[in-house]
């Protein structure tokens, strides 16, 4: 019986069938490797982070265990009483909270360049305790727009009625509790008058954050005008003691680990003030900005108080670099129709280093 034998060409085929899911087998197999170490690696990096996270979560749980108030502590020429533990409890448990968020203290810092000189110049001239500067820092974080739930606006967040009560500007255009030096100046004489009345400082702060009728009635209501004595809202309980604890960190960095270059900073450059006269019936910020060669971020960030993208006619103060100022008023120079100028008078912002220069705020004591 002859059998016949295959024909090459299939076995040529079968062969190379063969080798494709050989192949296929084999890609099939690598492919599976990869998927398990992929896996691997994805659950040794994760791995990783979390011990990373716990590493980073107990270097600062060892950073601020080992951080300790050593000094006296003073805060507006009062000096508390750290030797009764109530007091004692109240500071550390708002100084270690602080240092329990670096970022935040680290922010802190670099703003302070920007705005704490200015307060510390209107503090001098309204004979004021310097302390007071850190009632800023804690209120708002040193951001000028800064928004609270309860719609209080401004490093001094002022609330609706007390900015209009000190004379501060507030309508759809323009938020003078937004403006630093302004907000400053009336949250000075707001602080100047609860102290004539309270004749104590805690007591003037725990008035600045809940009302001076709520602290009256507590007074009233426990029979004594001792602090600590009061019963008031956690939060006004808390606020003397948060401002104190941010007085102990700020006002000593270096021995609580912040050490800064000048141009870690944030800085703000000196600015003139400008009474700037619009014709028209409104004009956009991006106009306007360019009438001083500033792009309009800048002019948003040196202008904080300007609430709307447009300004109606009228006349408006406006901050602006001197040198912008100056390259403005040789460009009205260069135009036949200078002679209707559209500003009116120009004093800095802030006063040079060395002058005489008295800020416009009414002296207090």
């Amino acid at each position: 019986m002859n059998l016949k034998k295959p024909n090459k060409f299939w076995l040529i085929i079968a062969g190379l069938f063969l080798i494709l899911a050989l192949e296929e087998i084999r890609f099939l197999w690598q492919q599976a490797e990869v998927r398990n170490t992929t896996t691997s690696l994805q659950n040794q990096l994760q791995q990783m982070n979390e011990k990373m996270k716990s590493m980073e979560q107990l270097g600062r749980r060892s950073f601020v265990n080992a951080q300790k108030i050593t000094s006296p502590v003073v805060f507006c020429g009062d000096t508390l009483d750290m030797s009764n533990p109530f007091i004692r409890e109240r500071v550390e448990r708002e100084f270690y909270s602080l240092l329990g968020d670096q970022g935040q203290i680290q922010l802190y810092f670099k703003r302070t360049a920007r705005y704490l000189p200015m307060i510390e110049m209107y503090l001098e001239a309204a004979h004021l305790p310097d302390d007071l500067k850190y009632i800023a820092v804690h209120e708002s974080a040193l951001i000028p727009v800064i928004r609270s739930r309860s719609r209080a606006v401004g490093l001094w967040q002022f609330m609706y009625n007390t900015g209009r009560l000190y004379h501060l500007k507030i309508d759809k255009y323009i938020d003078e509790r937004r403006d630093p030096e302004k907000a400053t100046q009336a949250a000075l004489r707001f602080l100047s008058d609860l102290y004539k009345h309270f004749e104590s400082w805690p007591l003037a702060l725990a008035a600045y954050n809940s009302g001076q009728g709520r602290v009256r009635r507590s007074m009233k209501k426990n029979k004594t005008d001792e602090f600590i004595a009061l019963a008031l809202p956690e939060e006004t309980k808390r606020y003397y003691f948060k401002i104190v604890a941010t007085k102990i960190i700020l006002s000593d960095p270096l021995k609580f680990g912040y050490d800064f270059a000048s141009e870690d900073y944030f800085h703000t450059p000196i600015l003139v003030e400008v009474n700037y006269k619009i014709e028209h019936s409104q004009m956009h910020l991006e106009e306007l900005a360019e009438q001083f060669d500033l792009d309009l971020i800048s002019f948003k960030e040196f202008n904080p108080h300007i609430v709307q993208n447009y300004l109606p006619a009228g006349t408006f103060s406006l901050k602006i670099p001197p040198e912008n100022f100056l390259s403005y008023q040789e460009k009205l120079s260069s135009v036949s129709s200078a002679s209707e100028e559209t500003f009116e008078n120009v004093t800095l912002s802030l006063p040079e280093e060395g002058t005489s220069s008295e800020p416009a705020i009414q002296t207090m004591k």
